[in-house]
Parts: C-alpha cells; structure tokens; sequence
C-alpha cells in the first residue's frame, strides 16, 4: 500500500489535504461496519490511516475498497489470518513469480471451499423456502383453533417427505423422544437395544 502520511509532517494534516480523505464516518457509511471494526482492523494492520491535527482518522478512498473486500473475505469464512497472508502475499514473497504461484494456491483453496459452502446453503435455502410454504398452509389451521391434530391432516406430504426444516421444528413432536438409555449397553460400546448376543 502506498504511504498515507500526509504532507507538512509525520501524522498530521490541514484542512487541505483532509479533503481528500475518507472519515472514520465515511468509512463506517461505505462499509456498513460499525467505528470500532474499522478501528480493530487498523490496530491488525490491515488499515492504514492518517491522522488530522486532532487526532481524528483520516484514510485513503483506496482503504474504503480494502475495508469492503476484507468484510466479504472474513464473512465468506476467512480467518483474519488467512486475510492478512492473502493481502500481503506479493509484498511477503521474494519475487512476483514465487507472488503469483502462492497467490494463485491461495485462491483455488479458497474458491473450493466457497463452491462446498455454496452447495451446503443451496440445499438448506430450499429446505427452508420448503418449510416456509408450508407452514402459510399450517397458519390456515392455526387460525382455527388453538390446538391442532397435524398427525390428522392432509393438506401437507406424510412425515417422512416434509422438509427437514419443517420436520425438526413444527413437527419435532411426532419424531418422538430419546431412546431408553441402557447404560451396560453404553459401557459396551453398543446401541441401545441391540443388546449382544441379538440378531
């Protein structure tokens, strides 16, 4: 990154120059983070900034871009360690080419657990889109009456076809409780009710 202290002295800026920087305020705007995260990630290194006469921040609109892409990488999964070596691998590396091999692993890693988390929350949004439209049929019975017999009804798939989502929290009821616990089975190492010795 480029330095950031401003002319006419080590950390300081008039009026001037502070016009061409972004607040902590506009930063916190551009970002959606709150004041304190800027801060955090300034004392971690991964922010530079200025400071004003009066000791307010002061950052580059190049910091707005970086604050922006380090919120996506930490909220995609990324560590603050893995963000900080992803930043700084061409300043790190001894040469652009060992840069851009180490850059390019880091990368196909990341993008293949993107594609894995990708996949995992494709198929829980459809389970609760699932389990959303069917409790609009549910809210129809509910309206009725305080107390309803869903074990009885035939406006929804059976049971075992419902959606997980559905399953787990509307109808948790019918899955019934935990087995009885056999606790010579436990010490054996074998499932309850698969006693030794059964077939």
């Amino acid at each position: 990154m480029g330095d950031l202290t401003p002319p006419g002295g080590e950390g300081s800026v008039d009026d001037d120059v502070s016009s061409r920087y972004l607040t902590l305020k506009d930063m916190t705007g551009g970002s959606g983070c709150t004041p304190r995260t800027v801060r955090y990630y300034e004392r971690q290194g991964l922010l530079r900034a200025a400071r004003s006469a009066g000791g307010h921040r002061l950052f580059a609109e190049s910091e707005l871009e970086r604050l922006n892409f380090i919120i996506a990488l930490r909220e995609s999964g990324c560590t603050l360690e893995e963000v900080e070596t992803l930043l700084e691998t061409r300043d790190a590396a001894k040469s652009d080419r060992i840069a851009v091999e180490r850059l390019d692993s880091l990368l196909s890693e990341h993008i293949a657990r993107l594609e894995a988390k990708l996949d995992v929350l494709s198929k829980l949004r459809q389970d609760l889109q699932g389990t959303h439209d069917l409790l609009q049929v549910c809210g129809g019975c509910t309206s009725r009456g305080e107390r309803v017999e869903c074990e009885a009804c035939d406006r929804v798939p059976p049971l075992t076809s419902l959606p997980h989502g559905f399953r787990l929290t509307w109808r948790a009821r019918e899955l019934g409780g935990q087995p009885p616990y056999d606790e010579a089975a436990a010490d054996d190492g074998t499932p309850s009710g698969d006693a030794p010795g059964e077939a």
